[in-house]
């Protein structure tokens, strides 16, 4: 691999195959076509009705109006891909756009750490605790599975990278994470979280050093540490094979996947539900779910809102929002297993005998010099060496500026954008953890119509009041 800090231009597109057939489950005497009118208020000169007002709560347990069936979903990382899949199969007709290739954005280098470790408030910690069960149960799940152990998923080397999930799924690393602290302000820190997610019912204990060295043969503890935090439910996800997986179970089911140009975004007509790509290519839906990552807000612009959806700055020199990622190796055995939490750097296995490196100091951005990045990736690379076994031979393989999208105010954004009655939004600094769930949960709004009450907290809205504020 060689050394890049700066995402590469999006490559040439390639189309899926047009839509299947579905003229055979109509009703006797029914021919194919468009949908029949349905809608007594439809507008003599639209093929497609619009939707129900989305942010008008239904009472419980009713919904307010039939649902949409065709659905175009903006951005195939984890999350896009997910929803993408969930919404194909409950048979309706999706398609799926990337303006690159699916999952080489922010999801192919993200650490995809699956947690509710530090997530509060509780609900949110709630969100975060069903999506690591989601994942769970899909790798479990012999309709869900990634490509089985022992061959080589896509973008990678099969059995490489730490233990493989449940099911077969080798995507799926539930192999644990154990985190410490080397001074006291630390350590109360830790112990004061570790008692805390442990009365939420999450699993979550302190170790002896002994037992931390036995759970992990590759660590090299300081003498000082004397207890380690130890949460075995945690793990990472694999993204390349994951998203590839996710995407062809869409397209198994129906979905057309655009890439490149074809499957870039260049207009969008909220209210008419249509989406127009680079391409030319002008695509009617009843919802476009955007899962485009840091640009949700100008995808958002496009289609005229008044609703701001912000995020944390990330092209400025100095924002927040960018990390440095690291890839290194060869690993010599016996490496690394478990996800580690080290206070100085974070480690996990990846695929192809390497380990990923981040560091919590590493205060780069998207305008930092290629010599400095470098600079960076080798420190955390001895940093690496001074936590685990394994690393003496390894070198710096890659590295990348990374850009996380993160809300302004801490919290995912998920739900109808007000003014845009057609547009979906779905971004999120958790989008690997909460993928699983947050695809089911806006599969069932989008295709039942009852709003769920998990994601009450997130909907976009909460952002006009202070707009509305700001512009007095």
């Amino acid at each position: 691999m060689t050394r890049a800090s700066r995402p590469t231009a999006p490559s040439a597109g390639r189309t899926a195959g047009p839509l299947p057939d579905r003229t055979a489950t109509r009703r006797p005497g029914r021919t194919a076509g468009p949908l029949p009118d349905r809608t007594a208020t439809r507008r003599p000169d639209r093929t497609v009705g619009p939707l129900p007002e989305y942010t008008t709560a239904p009472r419980p347990g009713r919904t307010t109006a039939r649902r949409p069936r065709r659905f175009v979903v903006v951005g195939a990382g984890v999350l896009g891909a997910c929803v993408a899949a969930r919404l194909a199969e409950a048979g309706a007709e999706v398609t799926l756009l990337e303006q690159a290739e699916p999952g080489h954005a922010a999801s192919r280098w993200s650490f995809a750490w699956l947690n509710s470790n530090d997530k509060g408030p509780r609900a949110y910690h709630d969100l975060n605790h069903a999506g690591m069960r989601a994942w769970a149960g899909l790798a479990a799940d012999p309709g869900g599975t990634a490509d089985p152990i022992g061959t080589a998923g896509p973008g990678g080397v099969a059995g490489t990278g730490g233990t493989a999930g449940q099911g077969g799924a080798a995507w799926y690393r539930p192999t644990g994470n154990l985190e410490w602290a080397v001074d006291a302000p630390g350590w109360e820190r830790l112990a004061a979280r570790v008692r805390r997610l442990a009365d939420w019912g999450y699993q979550a204990r302190l170790i002896g050093a002994a037992e931390a060295a036995e759970l992990e043969p590759a660590l090299r503890l300081p003498r000082s540490v004397a207890q380690v935090a130890w949460f075995p439910a945690e793990g990472y996800l694999v993204t390349g094979p994951l998203v590839s997986h996710q995407v062809r179970r869409a397209v198994r089911h129906g979905a057309r996947l655009l890439t490149g140009q074809p499957g870039r975004v260049t207009g969008l007509d909220a209210g008419g539900g249509a989406v127009r790509t680079a391409a030319g290519e002008v695509i009617r839906a009843d919802a476009v779910v955007c899962c485009a990552g840091r640009w949700v807000p100008e995808l958002a612009a496009l289609a005229g809102a008044a609703c701001p959806v912000p995020l944390v700055p990330w092209a400025a020199p100095g924002a927040e929002a960018p990390g440095l990622v690291v890839r290194a190796g060869p690993v010599t055995p016996p490496g690394p297993a478990r996800v580690l939490h080290a206070p100085q750097v974070y480690l996990r296995p990846h695929e192809g005998g390497m380990v990923q490196l981040e560091a919590p100091d590493a205060a780069v951005d998207l305008h930092t010099p290629d010599a400095v990045l470098g600079r960076w990736a080798d420190e955390l690379l001895r940093r690496a060496r001074r936590v685990v076994r394994g690393l003496d031979r390894a070198g710096v393989a890659g590295y990348r500026v990374c850009v996380r999208p993160m809300p302004a105010d801490g919290r995912s954004i998920v739900g109808p954008l007000p003014g845009a009655d057609h547009l979906y939004l779905a971004v999120t600094h958790s989008g690997v953890t909460l993928a699983a769930h947050l695809a089911g949960l806006i599969t069932a709004e989008l295709t039942g119509g009852a709003q769920a009450a998990e994601l009450a907290p997130y909907r976009p809205g909460r952002f006009l009041a202070g707009a509305s504020a700001a512009g007095r």
